[in-house]
Formats: C-alpha cells, structure tokens, sequence
C-alpha cells in the first residue's frame, strides 16, 4: 500500500521517508522505494513531527483496526495526519474529507458528502450526494455508492460493489466484489454475490453460438 500511494503522491508531495515496526523491516534494509526506511519506534529521531506529517498507508487487515491502531500511535508521537486526493478527482459542493483519507485517480464525491478519517478510496469510485461515509472504511476500484447513504466505520467494498440509493449500513461490513446491496445491514455482516460460472463452450464456440460473431 505504501509503495502504491508514493508512486501517486511523490508527484505532488515531498516524500521523505518510509516508516514500519521493527519486525517488518529485513536485516540490513534501512531503504525502500530509494528513501529512508526508519522503524516507527525512533521515527520521531528522524523525522521531527513538529516539521513533518505522516499518511498511514496500511492496508485492510482485522477490518481497517490496525490502520486506526497505527493512525492513533502517529497522532501520539505528535503528527498531524495528512490526506492525500489526486488532482483528477472531483469533489463536488459542501464535500468534507477527513485527516488521513487516501482517494486515488478518478473519483467523483457529490455535493453534501462526508468522508471520515483514515477512509481509503481506490480509483473510479463514485459517491453520491448527501453520503455520510464514517471513518476507517476501504473503498476498492469501480465502487458506485448511491446518493444518501450512510456508512458506518470499518467497511470492506470490494471492486465493483454497489450500495442502493439511501442505504444504511452498519460498521464493518464485508461487501464483496461485484454485490449490490439495496437494505439495511447490520454491525459486523458479510455480503457475497455468486461468482461466474465457467460455460462448456470455448470462447470462440461462444461468440459464433451467441450470434456475437459471423
């Protein structure tokens, strides 16, 4: 995740530096990406936060908790969290996004939205109006979010998911790639669709079968 926000932020942003605990770094590894790779214990030795901020790029583990857990450590050493949006998005009208929010290429939030803290948003992602998308969340490729939705922290969308128009759902839910979800949900719940299903047919067989091609 790291290494995917600097190849979009070294453009726009002055990168100094990369930082993970102490177990995740290999003997004799003090680089990554061709900058200093400091163990977040002593970070602060080397990176002043009164003169630095900190972006937690860290992935979806235990439902977004360990990027909170490690966003909270951060605010404790004294940084102060910073958001990065690319510039081909569109943020419309009375759009509110919060400290520590990643939003890649490509993705249009409606007037009246609000984006909590820590919320990832992969690119091609639409949000409607009026959306109220609590903190923690993680938003991948081609999600489409219906205007008046509210939803709760901690969510999982995989790519292409869709949440009908003024949905509510719960914290830490698992909405799976490809899954419309149009009702209520609540804390904790997991949607799936069907995945596809293979068919006897070769493709070219497919395509003369299903009058596609002469």
């Amino acid at each position: 995740m790291a290494r995917v926000l600097h190849s979009y932020a070294r453009r726009r942003m002055d990168v100094c530096g990369f930082t993970v605990d102490a177990s995740c770094i290999a003997e004799g590894t003090d680089t990554y990406c061709g900058l200093p790779l400091i163990p977040f214990g002593r970070v602060r030795d080397v990176f002043d936060p009164a003169e630095h901020q900190m972006i937690v790029a860290v992935g979806f583990l235990d439902m977004n908790e360990l990027r909170e857990r490690k966003s909270e450590e951060a605010r404790r050493k004294g940084y102060a969290l910073a958001r990065y949006v690319h510039e081909s998005s569109c943020l419309h009208d009375d759009v509110v996004i919060g400290e520590n929010c990643i939003i890649l290429d490509h993705v249009s939030i409606h007037p009246g939205s609000s984006i909590g803290h820590g919320t990832f948003i992969s690119g091609n992602v639409n949000i409607g109006h009026d959306c109220l998308i609590g903190p923690y969340n993680w938003i991948n490729a081609g999600v489409s979010i219906a205007g008046g939705c509210r939803v709760g922290p901690g969510g999982f969308f995989g790519v292409n998911a869709s949440v009908g128009q003024g949905a509510a759902l719960g914290a830490r839910n698992f909405i799976a790639a490809n899954t419309l979800v149009t009702r209520p949900t609540r804390d904790d719940e997991v949607y799936l669709s069907a995945p596809g299903q293979l068919f006897r047919l070769s493709s070219k067989a497919f395509l003369k079968f299903s009058r596609m091609q002469p």
